[in-house]
């Protein structure tokens, strides 16, 4: 299934592999989608979707991600 056939953008497919890099696609869907069934209200779910679809969040969660890589924080 293509990405536009599953609704999911490139920029989701990033994520989801910066996320879950060592994880299948499916499971790293199906803990997307847990999240985002989490999200139940409708309101905070498009507002979550409007957000992750904006260009400049999209290069500050990398640029956080990235650093997670470099320094992860102490347990």
């Amino acid at each position: 299934m293509s990405e536009r056939e599953s609704g999911r953008s490139p920029q989701l497919d990033e994520v989801r592999r910066m996320l879950f890099p060592k994880l299948t696609p499916d499971e790293g869907w199906a803990r997307i989608d847990d999240a985002l069934r989490g999200a139940s209200d409708p309101e905070r779910r498009a507002a979550i979707e409007r957000i992750a679809a904006e260009e400049d969040l999209n290069a500050d969660l990398l640029r956080a991600l990235r650093k997670l890589l470099r320094d992860p924080p102490p347990e």
